[in-house]
Parts: structure tokens; C-alpha cells; sequence
């Protein structure tokens, strides 16, 4: 496309867009005539309101209450792909809990943690439902914890003053926390996530889609090569990890490759396919909770037709 069209992506930094990274990186969305931007965001939620205005075209956005009631509202956003899918080797996030209880055997198992103080990133949100599945593998409910909101870059530390007791943090501060001594990884975060969740969603505004329809299309493309460079690199180990831990360092607040072999953990379906079950089941939680206001139909907003196209340029790949 002459001139190459603008497209900006709103991003918070994660693993979990490590095929977004290696699309930009490569050359892969130049080579399709748009020129990408990478936005920052301080979170997945704080991308909602500028993608519905098209303040950004795409978004890397997490399972939030926030998503769901904008389309409730009415607001067309597509979802194009899953590039973050946990599995059971996941260990991008963690079930942490302080150092000095563990030592102490005040925590064998997760029936012990009744009565703790717990963090999770927001109340009524994904990090939520995470932390009611852990509670209940020790017949445990919310009701028998202190639920507090505490950002992740924010644990550390609390950890560290003995503010918290347990909490579900994600990488890099899992690391920290470890490094630091001030608390443990109890459960990784494959072992009790729903199996095939799609922790990031690649979401497209309306006002995007609209306007640019043949961009769309080519963005699709593009991602997809990523996500295959990062399949064959991560889950096929077919080489280029060199390569890939350069460009992790460079998009990400991660500078040690040695982090990676411990954060890149996650799935990419190289097809693009997408399953919406566990999409439905949380939203279930959502509504329980009360953050979410009545349940939307997934068959309008998840959108396999750009994945369809780009299969289409590029192949089908044999997983």
C-alpha cells in the first residue's frame, strides 16, 4: 500500500505479545504497507476507551469486564486473534505466597491460605476468577480471604513489608518477588488456569475496520507470520531463539535473555484459529461478580475471517 497506511497498537509490554514484537520487528506489517506504532499502556483495560474513539486501531487486551460491557454497549470491536494461550507448562504468572509463611509451614497448601490478606491486580476482574480457582482447590471460597487490588509492579514490595500474604503475580515480578526473598511460586500459573485460555486478545477498533478494510486484512497477515516465527521458536523449538530473545529485550521492560525461558511459556495457534469456551465461562464470573453487566454473544465479536485471509496468502501450517 503507497503511502504504507498508519496503524497504531496499543500495547502494555508483555510476553504475551511476543508475536506482535516479532511482526514489528521483522518487517512483516512494512512488508504489508502499513507502518505500525507501538502505543504503551499501563494496562490491558486502559486500552478500551481508544480503541472504541480509533485513538488506536488494534489493542492487545486482557479478559477484562471493561471489554465485554463496551460491546454490550453497542461498540463493534472484532477480535482477530488469540496470541497468548495458556497451557499446562505455563509459568508466566505465578500463586505466590510470602516467604517467611512458607518457612514456617504456615502454608502447606491452599486450604491455608484462609484467613490471609490476598492480592489480585483488580477486584471483579480476570486475576479474580484465578485466584477463586486456587481457593478452591483448598475448599476455600472468597469469603475466606482478605481480597485486596494491588498492581502488579506493586507486590514486591508488598510482599516484601508484609502487607500481603499471597497473591497471583505475572512476570517479571515473579522474578523480583523470588529474587528478593520475600516470597515463593506455590502453583504456576498452568496449573490452574482454564486450559486454552486466551489471557491477551488481538481486538481491532470499529472505526479501523471501517475505514480501512484492506489494512485489516494485511495487519492480520503480518501478525500471523509473527505468531508462526514465535510457534516454530517456542513450541516446535525449531531455533531462533538468539534472535528471538533480541527482540523480546527490545519491546519488553525485560533485559536478561535468561528471563524468557520462564516467561515465553504460552501457546499461539498457527492457524488462527480461536475457541471462545472459556471466553464464555468467564464471562460467567464476570456477572457473578457484578463487573459485567449482562452476557455477550462471542459469534458477533470473534471475527476468524481475517485469520482466513491471511491463511489464505501465507498457507496452512501442519502444527
Amino acid at each position: 500500500m503507497n503511502p504504507p497506511v498508519k496503524v497504531k497498537v496499543g500495547t502494555t509490554g508483555l510476553i504475551g505479545a511476543a508475536a506482535l514484537f516479532a511482526a514489528v520487528d521483522n518487517g512483516y506489517f512494512r512488508e504489508e504497507g502499513l507502518d505500525v506504532e507501538l502505543v504503551p499502556f499501563r494496562g490491558t483495560s486502559d486500552q478500551t476507551a481508544p480503541l472504541a474513539t480509533g485513538e488506536i486501531s488494534f489493542a492487545s487486551v486482557g479478559l477484562d469486564p471493561s471489554f465485554f460491557n463496551a460491546v454490550a454497549r453497542g461498540i463493534s470491536f472484532k477480535i482477530i486473534a488469540f496470541p497468548d494461550i495458556i497451557n499446562p507448562r505455563d509459568t508466566s504468572g505465578s500463586w505466590m505466597v510470602r516467604t517467611d509463611l512458607v518457612d514456617s509451614n504456615r502454608y502447606k497448601e491452599p486450604s491455608d491460605l484462609k484467613g490471609m490478606r490476598v492480592a489480585i491486580s483488580a477486584l471483579g476482574s480476570f486475576t479474580q476468577v484465578m485466584a477463586e480457582r486456587v481457593l478452591a482447590k483448598g475448599g476455600l471460597t472468597l469469603n475466606d480471604v482478605e481480597l485486596v487490588a494491588l498492581a502488579f509492579p506493586d507486590m514486591p514490595a508488598a510482599f516484601a513489608n508484609k502487607a500481603i500474604d499471597a497473591a497471583f503475580v505475572v512476570e517479571p515480578f515473579v522474578y523480583v518477588a523470588e529474587s528478593q526473598g520475600s516470597a515463593q511460586t506455590v502453583m504456576p500459573s498452568g496449573q490452574f488456569f482454564f486450559p486454552g485460555t486466551p489471557v491477551l486478545v488481538m481486538a481491532m477498533s470499529p472505526v479501523f475496520a471501517q475505514q480501512e478494510p484492506e489494512a485489516a486484512r494485511r495487519f492480520r497477515v503480518g501478525f500471523l507470520r509473527g505468531e508462526r516465527d514465535y510457534y516454530r521458536t517456542f513450541m516446535k523449538h525449531d531455533g531462533g531463539r538468539e534472535e528471538f530473545d533480541v527482540i523480546l529485550s527490545k519491546y519488553t521492560p525485560i533485559k536478561d535473555p535468561a528471563m524468557f525461558t520462564r516467561m515465553a511459556t504460552h501457546d499461539v495457534e498457527p492457524n488462527g484459529v480461536m475457541d471462545a469456551t472459556v471466553m464464555n465461562e468467564v464471562q460467567d464470573y464476570f456477572i457473578k461478580y457484578g463487573t459485567q453487566q449482562q452476557k455477550v454473544d462471542l459469534s458477533n465479536v470473534i471475527d476468524s475471517s481475517y485469520a482466513e485471509y491471511a491463511v489464505s496468502r501465507l498457507g496452512r501450517m501442519n502444527p
